[in-house]
């Protein structure tokens, strides 16, 4: 009898370790952008926005491919200390646009050295690994 209860035990830890205890990470495919036949970016930075229009299929598939390095993780804030109101901040805002006019909008913002996170379908991320955009 001990052996069955002990064997139950060592089942149900080995399930709570490889299903229920695992943090899983969350990644945002973005794979229709890489049918994009436009992309729309406005960078803020210190009071200056720029924006470009990219219609380059390479330039397109360059920022779909950017964007499928970055491991993110789902994040929640209070309500008024999102990483949207750090000042000194630098965003990049996103609209792309495919050939039958949908849009996929989101934002790409950069608070310090280490604190960098994605704005997308109502959710905020954080961006474990930051690779540096280059348009």
């Amino acid at each position: 009898m001990q052996k069955v209860l002990d064997g139950l035990i060592f089942i149900v830890l080995c399930i709570f370790l490889f299903t229920g205890c695992q943090k899983e990470e969350d990644s945002i495919h973005f794979e229709e952008i890489a049918n994009a036949t436009k992309i729309e970016v406005a960078h803020s930075f210190s009071g200056t926005v720029t924006t470009e229009v990219i219609e380059d299929t390479d330039n397109i598939n360059k920022i779909a491919n950017w964007l499928n390095e970055l491991l993110l993780d789902e994040v929640s804030f209070p309500e008024n200390e999102t990483p949207s109101d750090t000042e000194g901040g630098e965003c990049y805002s996103f609209t792309v646009s495919d050939a039958e006019g949908k849009q996929i909008n989101f934002h790409y913002y950069i608070n310090g050295l280490e604190n960098y996170y994605i704005w997308y379908n109502e959710k905020w991320y954080i961006v474990k690994n930051p690779v540096a955009l280059t348009l």
